[in-house]
C-alpha cells in the first residue's frame, strides 16, 4: 500500500493540501495531460510496457507527460494485437480481474474482422475510479476508430472509457465501462459476450451466441432483399448491409435514449472520426421482439432508410418515409400479396385523400396517416414522372435539403411538383 501511494503522490502536486483539495472537488490525477493526436513511436521499451518508476509532477502541479506516453503505447499495442490476431499482446497491460472480459471483447473483434485504432481524449472526472482502485488511477474517454473488413465502408468511430492505475510501476487497464452512463459507451454489437458472426458476400450478420441458425437465415434473407431492393434504387443503397440481431435492446443506442418505436428495425448511423462526424454507413438493428418475424418485405423497408445515412439527413420525411413503404409493397406484390396492398390504397383513398391540406410535416409524423399519405405520395409521384427522377430528387434533397426553400426548389427542378400542387394532384384523384 505504502508503495502505490508513493506512486500515486508522483503523479499530482507533492503537496498533501492540493491531493485533498482534487478529492474534494472531484478532479481526476489525469486532468492536466495533453490529449494526444500524433503518431505514436512504438519504440521497444514501450513495446515492452512503459514503466513510470521516475515519474514526476511537472513544476506546475501538471501530470508528467510521460504518462500520456505510456497510455498513448499502451493503446497502439492494442491496435496491433487487433490486426495482427496477438491476444497475449491484446491483454498484456489489462489487470487480471479484466482480463476474461477483454479476452472475449478480443475475440468479437476478430470474428467480425476489423482494423482498429485507438486514440486518447480528454480525461474524465472519476471518484468512484478513485475510491475503488486508489490515488494513482484516471479514467479516458478514447475514440475508438474501426474499419469493418471487406464491407467497402471507410473508417468509422466510436468512444470507450478506459480506466488506468498504477500497480508495480507500470499502468494497467483496470475498467473499461466507468463511461457507460456518461456518454453511452459499451454499446456496440461486440460489447456483449460472445457473439455469431455470419458473412456472406456483401452481407455481414451479427447476433448473439447460440443464435447461429438466426444469423444464417437472416444473412440468406439480406442477400435476397438486397439484390431486389438493389434493382429498385439503382445505386443509392450501402453495398454491405450491416444486420445487427441481437436480444439486448440497448445495443447501438446512444444518449439521451431514444423515443421507443415500434418499428421492428431502426438504422443507426456509424459515425466518422472527422470533426464532422458525418456517417461512413449504418446498421440496420432489428429489434429483439422482432427477430423471429423479420421477414424480406420488413427488411426492404429497412434497407430503404439505409440510403439517408451517407446521402445525408436533409430528406423529408415523408419522402424517406413513403419511399420505403413503396419499396416495401412493391416486395408484397411480387409475394402474391397484391389484392392486399390494392384494399389498403383504395382505404387511403376513401379515408384521407379527401380532406388533404399538406403533407406531413417532420415533427408531426402520426402513427397511420402519415405513413399512409407518405406512401401514396411517392407512388404518384413515380406514376407521373417515373421512378428515376423521383430517385435523383431523393439523392439531390437528402444532401442539399437543408431548409424549407431549398427542398421546394429541388423538389421542382427534379419533380417538376412543389408540395403544394402535389397535394393537389394527390386530391384530384378522389373524383
Amino acid at each position: 500500500m505504502a508503495g502505490l501511494w508513493a506512486v500515486g503522490r508522483r503523479w499530482v502536486v507533492a503537496a498533501w493540501p492540493a491531493v485533498v483539495a482534487a478529492l474534494v472537488v472531484g478532479s481526476t490525477l489525469w486532468l492536466a495531460v495533453t490529449p494526444s493526436t500524433r503518431n505514436v513511436e512504438l519504440t521497444a521499451a514501450a513495446m515492452g510496457g512503459t514503466t513510470l518508476d521516475q515519474v514526476r509532477p511537472s513544476e506546475t502541479g501538471d501530470v508528467n507527460p510521460r504518462l500520456g506516453a505510456a497510455v498513448d503505447a499502451i493503446l497502439a499495442r492494442r491496435g496491433i494485437a487487433v490486426k495482427t490476431g496477438n491476444v497475449n499482446m491484446f491483454l498484456a497491460d489489462v489487470a487480471p480481474e479484466l482480463r476474461d472480459e477483454q479476452r472475449v471483447l478480443f475475440q468479437n473483434l476478430r470474428a467480425i474482422g476489423m482494423a482498429v485504432t485507438y486514440r486518447r481524449a480528454e480525461p474524465w472526472i472519476d471518484r468512484p475510479a478513485l475510491h475503488r482502485f486508489g490515488l494513482a488511477t484516471g479514467t479516458f474517454r478514447v475514440s475508438m476508430r474501426y474499419q469493418i473488413l471487406g464491407s467497402r465502408l471507410t473508417q468509422a468511430a466510436t468512444d470507450v472509457g478506459y480506466t488506468y492505475t498504477v500497480r508495480e510501476n507500470r499502468l494497467w487497464l483496470v475498467a473499461d465501462d466507468h463511461l457507460d452512463d456518461a456518454i453511452g459507451s459499451g454499446r456496440q454489437p461486440w460489447d456483449y459476450g460472445h457473439i455469431a458472426v455470419v458473412k456472406r458476400k456483401n452481407i455481414l450478420v451479427i447476433a448473439n451466441q447460440g443464435e447461429q441458425v438466426l444469423a444464417q437465415n437472416l444473412a440468406t434473407q439480406t442477400v435476397q432483399t438486397a439484390k431486389a431492393v438493389r434493382k429498385l434504387w439503382k445505386g443509392h443503397l450501402q453495398v454491405v448491409p450491416l444486420v445487427i440481431a441481437m436480444r439486448e435492446p440497448d445495443v447501438l443506442t446512444e444518449l439521451p435514449p431514444m423515443i421507443p418505436g415500434d418499428e421492428p428495425a431502426r438504422i443507426q448511423p456509424m459515425p466518422s472520426p472527422a470533426a464532422n462526424s458525418q456517417p461512413v454507413g449504418g446498421y440496420v438493428v432489428i429489434r429483439p421482439n422482432a427477430l423471429r418475424s423479420f421477414d424480406s418485405v420488413k427488411e426492404t423497408h429497412a434497407l430503404i432508410h439505409l440510403l439517408a445515412v451517407r446521402l445525408g439527413d436533409c430528406t423529408p420525411r415523408w419522402l424517406a418515409e413513403g419511399i420505403a413503404q413503396y419499396a416495401e409493397n412493391v416486395q408484397l406484390v411480387a409475394a402474391g400479396r397484391g389484392a392486399e396492398v390494392a384494399q389498403a390504397r383504395t382505404e387511403i383513398d376513401r379515408r384521407v385523400l379527401g380532406d388533404l391540406t399538406r403533407l406531413p410535416a417532420d415533427d408531426q409524423f402520426s402513427a397511420t396517416d402519415s405513413y399512409d399519405i407518405s406512401w401514396i405520395a411517392v407512388e404518384h409521384l413515380i406514376k407521373q414522372i417515373g421512378l428515376r427522377p423521383v430517385v435523383e430528387y431523393y439523392a439531390q434533397v437528402a444532401r442539399r435539403g437543408y431548409n424549407q426553400f431549398a427542398r421546394e426548389r429541388l423538389m421542382k427542378e427534379y419533380t417538376g411538383f412543389t408540395e403544394a400542387t402535389l397535394v393537389e394532384s394527390l386530391r384530384s384523384l378522389t373524383g
